[in-house]
C-alpha cells in the first residue's frame, strides 16, 4: 500500500472529489467495479486482478477525470516494477456491449440418437471386417471352381510336399 501524497491513487481521489464524483459514479461511467476504484485509491494493488489490469483501469480512470491516464498508468508501472514499459495494456470500454447467453452450466449435447447410429456403424464395421479378415463369410463365392477336400490325415501317413 501507498501513503505517499502524490502516488497514482491520491491523485486519482483528489480529481474526482474536484469533479464531485462519487466512486458510484465513476464505477457506472467506466464500468470498472468500486471495490478496483477503491483499491486504485488505496493503492492496495494486491487487490486487483492483476498489473496489467491496474493499469487499464487507471488509464480508464484518469481519462474520464481528463487526466493523463497513459502517464499515470506507467507511474504505476515503475512503482510496482513491472516490465515491458511499452507494453499494450488491454482497452477498459466504457460502453461495452450486452452479453448474450444461451443458457447458464448447460454444455451442447450430442444427441442419442448420433450416438446410436455412430455405435451401431461401428459395430457392422467391425463385424465385416473381421468376416474379411477371418479368411471368408461363410457362403460359397458365386462362379469360383469347388476345392477338392484333402483326405484327412493320420499320424503315420505320408504327407506329400507340395
Amino acid at each position: 500500500m501507498g501513503d505517499v501524497e502524490d502516488g497514482v491513487g491520491n491523485k486519482l481521489r483528489d480529481a474526482r472529489a474536484r469533479r464531485r464524483l462519487s466512486l458510484q459514479e465513476v464505477e457506472e461511467a467506466t464500468k470498472i467495479r468500486g471495490r478496483y476504484l477503491q483499491a486504485i485509491e488505496n493503492e492496495d494493488w494486491d487487490e486487483l486482478p492483476g498489473d496489467i489490469y491496474a493499469r487499464a483501469f487507471i488509464r480508464t480512470y484518469g481519462a474520464l477525470l481528463g487526466l493523463d491516464g497513459d502517464r499515470l498508468a506507467e507511474e504505476q508501472r515503475q512503482l510496482r516494477g513491472s516490465a515491458r514499459p511499452g507494453e499494450r495494456l488491454p482497452r477498459v470500454d466504457p460502453h461495452p456491449q450486452k452479453v448474450v447467453r444461451a443458457s447458464r452450466g448447460r454444455r451442447r449435447q450430442v444427441p442419442p440418437r448420433l450416438v446410436t447410429a455412430l455405435v451401431l456403424a461401428l459395430v457392422v464395421g467391425a463385424l465385416i471386417a473381421l468376416g474379411l479378415f477371418s479368411g471368408g463369410g461363410g457362403g460359397k463365392d458365386v462362379g469360383a471352381k469347388p476345392q477338392r477336400q484333402a483326405p484327412p490325415v493320420h499320424v503315420g501317413d505320408a504327407v506329400p510336399v507340395r
